[in-house]
């Protein structure tokens, strides 16, 4: 394979942060690394099929055993301007690098989830982006870090956050295959979102077809009617119309104001 990284973008191994391409591909370096890593990739896959385990917690967890320098790992979300959601983490300090972006308002994770590239901190001591959260998470014993966001199409879903006690835990080796584990991340959470996407819109259905039933019934009127008197209903009152169906099965009354 080619070179993840062209000598001319490589940092200096003192010198300062650096983002990382998005592109990266894993180095065949044709050592036991490379089936380490596709045998975990493998037993990760099966225990997510079997469908026993979390897959989010099933990557944050291998994330953390298999990328080296990895001492803990985060997955996280937007929640927000400036605010982070964690969805599965693995590791000592996971929650508190989450709560200290969320209370400062900056930090590598938040950068990740706004953009595509992974966003690369070799180390902490020598970092000046973000002033509030880097001293505040060296106290936690946080050195270094690489945050991958989750990418799909135009959208950045979340990122996948490492992060480890002593600087530059992280070369390109753990920058490919955090990638890697970064696009599984991202399948899970895309078919999360979908699945509940989905669900929402069959929710929706019922609920409305309940409300249409209860004026077909009131007034003895077509299914078009009765849906007409929800819509007409909803933009009266500058309502959902599912918010007004669902008033209308739990109460009996179309609100009309």
């Amino acid at each position: 394979m080619s070179e993840l990284l062209d000598p001319a973008e490589a940092a200096d191994p003192q010198g300062e942060p650096w983002r990382v391409p998005g592109s990266a591909t894993l180095p065949d370096s044709g050592g036991e690394s490379t089936t380490v890593f596709a045998a975990a990739l493998t037993e990760l896959a099966m225990a997510v099929q079997a469908g026993k385990l979390d897959p989010l917690v099933v990557l944050a967890e291998g994330a953390t055993d298999v990328i080296p320098g990895t001492e803990f790992s985060i997955l996280v979300t937007p929640a927000g301007p400036g605010r982070l959601a964690a969805q599965a983490t693995s590791g000592t300090e996971t929650l508190q690098v989450v709560d200290l972006q969320n209370e400062v308002g900056e930090g590598p994770g938040l950068d990740a989830v706004s953009q595509p590239e992974p966003v690369w901190v070799p180390d902490l001591a020598t970092e000046d982006r973000w002033p509030l959260f880097t001293p505040a998470a060296r106290e936690l014993g946080v050195a270094s870090m690489l945050c991958t966001p989750l990418v799909t199409g135009d959208r950045v879903l979340g990122a996948l956050n490492l992060a480890a006690s002593r600087p530059h835990a992280f070369n390109e080796e753990s920058q490919a295959m955090a990638s890697l584990f970064a696009a599984h991340a991202t399948i899970a959470l895309a078919g999360q979102e979908w699945h509940r996407n989905l669900t929402t819109a069959l929710d929706s259905r019922d609920v409305i077809g309940q409300a249409k039933g209860i004026l077909m019934e009131r007034f003895r009127v077509t299914p078009d009617a009765a849906f007409a008197l929800l819509v007409k209903a909803s933009q009266r009152t500058h309502t959902k119309l599912r918010t007004i169906s669902e008033e209308l099965c739990r109460t009996g009354v179309l609100r009309n104001k």
